[in-house]
């Protein structure tokens, strides 16, 4: 067994999901599971229920999880102490997103970044935005550019803004508004809307919803989904609102999408660089340092 495959472990009995924790390592779901097992071969032990959802550690799994832990601390621990003394290289930079915004705001860093630490991997590994604070505060990365509101009530978690800007209107081919060069917000809430739900998005739908009461209105969400292209089929084939961040690119969606601006509206986003305080990782010092 090599020690730093026991990461897969620890984040499988930490989220319970064999499909998410595969994601988060970036191995296959068949991988891991073959992994697991040979683990517990290996000690002749069974370390999760797998017939309940979601899986359930045994009490042999919850031991063998706190000895993994501590081991795999250290391991990661010696790890950064040798990378700095062998030639001052720098561990790899993990970076978590939740949306093409994120990427948007992200990429202009990365030439600069690479021209001063062209040895240094960059691993990107796309989440939900409702786990972006957690993701820190387990370590399972480095840094998250996502939507700020996900870490302002955070004490652990601290952030740079790297863009901020307002929100359109998502509109489709075929709806009264969708001719406009812009919408007043109380022509946007006399329609029916469809949002992300807070499975994804997190405290960003809370706080969509409070601003549109700031403005005075009370927006009439008819449908919450899951991801992003079922957001625009609804759009797209029912008629629905939707919302995204100004410069969001629809031209996948052809004619049939247009982002249109919202008159005097209090919709607006910051896209931010989420990082746990406490982190100790040269290479994430210095990105922030460049921001």
């Amino acid at each position: 067994m090599h020690i730093e495959k026991l990461k897969y472990y620890i984040d499988l009995y930490e989220c319970r999901n064999f499909t998410e924790t595969a994601k988060r390592n970036f191995i296959s779901q068949a991988a891991l599971s073959q992994f697991i097992s040979s683990l517990e071969k290996q000690f002749g032990l069974q370390f999760f229920n797998r017939n309940v959802t979601p899986i359930d550690p045994t009490d042999a799994g919850t031991a063998f999880y706190q000895e993994s832990k501590s081991l795999y601390e250290h391991y990661e621990k010696t790890l950064l102490n040798m990378a700095r003394i062998k030639d001052n290289t720098m561990p790899p930079l993990k970076i978590a997103y939740s949306s093409t915004a994120d990427i948007q705001a992200l990429l202009p860093l990365i030439p600069r970044f690479k021209v001063k630490f062209p040895d240094v991997e960059l691993l990107l590994n796309k989440i939900r935005l409702k786990d972006a604070a957690d993701y820190l505060e387990r370590g399972l990365c480095d840094i998250v550019v996502s939507f700020s509101t996900e870490f302002v009530d955070d004490k652990k978690v601290k952030f740079k803004v790297l863009k901020q800007g307002n929100y359109m209107a998502m509109v489709g081919l075929g709806h009264p508004l969708f001719d406009r060069s812009s919408i007043t917000a109380k022509e946007l809430y006399q329609y029916p809307l469809v949002m992300l739900s807070r499975n994804v998005i997190g405290n960003l739908y809370d706080m969509m919803v409070s601003r549109a009461e700031e403005d005075g209105f009370e927006p009439l969400i008819e449908k919450s989904v899951e991801d992003i292209d079922t957001e625009m089929f609804l759009i797209i084939t029912e008629g629905y609102i939707g919302f995204a961040p100004e410069g969001q690119s629809v031209a996948d969606y052809g004619d049939s999408i247009r982002l249109i601006p919202i008159e005097n509206s209090s919709h607006k986003y910051s896209v931010a660089a989420g990082y746990n305080k406490e982190s100790k990782s040269p290479t994430l010092k210095a990105f922030l340092n460049m921001i």
